[in-house]
């Protein structure tokens, strides 16, 4: 009986303590009913959703990254940019991925490319991209045309940086039971540095400036497809 009774004791002395400390931490930060809640639901989802949700469930999902000129590039300083930035928007996703407790596998760019090159020996032609994401066993093909590219602010002197490109984004899936693949397409137009004026061209080299610009433009590339801290919308550059 005495046990009993030293039991409840217990449990009635723990509520106390429950209702303390939060009734402390209400004052502490505030009496509003809006302020207390978010303080009891730390873990509440409040991040911003993506333009299309890659992820529906838990499955893990793997994903070819195709990054390419729309047409030639020219210039020297644009040059090696689309395998740079398969690179980026392969990290840039998968950290997001980690942030949001998503599965996901890559196809590394070298082998895209290869199946690419191998697929245009076997049938003469630029293979589709679901055709491609089928021969490398992936759930997605995501598309990127870089329709245009620059890294100088026009008609300055001494020479400043101001990335400007314009992209075709499309997302495929390979397996699909309407027969429809292409379940995203979006232009995308960048401007970096936008926020602030340009960056003076003798502040770092054009290939640290290409990265950073290309860093940018990968991670609005996963901001499309995966959820992002709100914060993030008020980041100026």
């Amino acid at each position: 009986m005495e046990k009993q009774t030293t039991s409840a004791g217990s449990r009635v002395g723990w509520r106390w303590i429950v209702v303390l400390v939060f009734g402390a931490a209400w004052l502490s930060i505030g009496c509003s009913p809006q302020t207390l809640s978010m303080f009891l639901m730390p873990f509440t989802d409040n991040n911003i959703p993506p333009e299309y949700k890659l992820f529906a469930d838990s499955k893990e999902i793997t994903l070819a990254v195709l990054c390419n000129f729309g047409k030639l590039e020219a210039r020297t300083d644009a040059h090696g940019s689309e395998v740079e930035l398969a690179d980026l928007t392969m990290k840039a996703i998968k950290k997001r991925c980690e942030e949001n407790k998503h599965r996901i596998k890559f196809v590394p760019d070298a082998q895209v490319r290869s199946q690419i090159a191998k697929l245009r020996q076997q049938t003469g032609g630029e293979p589709a991209a679901v055709e491609l994401g089928k021969s490398l066993k992936a759930d997605y093909v995501l598309d990127v045309t870089i329709e245009s590219f620059g890294l100088y602010e026009k008609s300055t002197f001494p020479p400043m940086y101001r990335g400007r490109a314009n992209l075709m984004i499309g997302l495929y899936k390979t397996e699909s039971k309407d027969g429809l693949h292409k379940v995203f397409d979006k232009e995308y137009a960048r401007v970096h540095p936008r926020d602030t004026s340009p960056l003076d061209a003798s502040s770092m080299s054009v290939t640290m400036y290409r990265n950073l610009f290309l860093m940018a433009i990968a991670n609005d590339l996963s901001k499309t497809f995966v959820s992002y801290p709100p914060e993030e919308r008020r980041k100026l550059e």
